[in-house]
């Protein structure tokens, strides 16, 4: 199975599945490659609608300082 990482917008997900990947890892990459993008779990509720059960979504987070629980 192929599942792609960094996806943040529903149209993202949208293509990830015309492309024919497996599945979806909702992920900002900890913020640290794009700063200032949206949170994963603020992404993921979009996320998942946008896929509506097509393929497994997983969401790569977590809180790991004062600029992620502000984010």
């Amino acid at each position: 199975p192929i599942l792609l990482k960094g996806i943040l917008h529903p149209d993202d997900a949208r293509r990830t599945i015309d492309a024919g990947m497996d599945g979806i890892i909702v992920s900002n990459h900890g913020g640290r490659q794009v700063d200032g993008s949206i949170s994963a779990i603020e992404a993921l509720p979009n996320v998942a609608s946008a896929v509506n059960g097509q393929v497994p979504v997983l969401m790569d987070s977590g809180v790991r300082g004062g600029a992620d629980v502000f984010k």
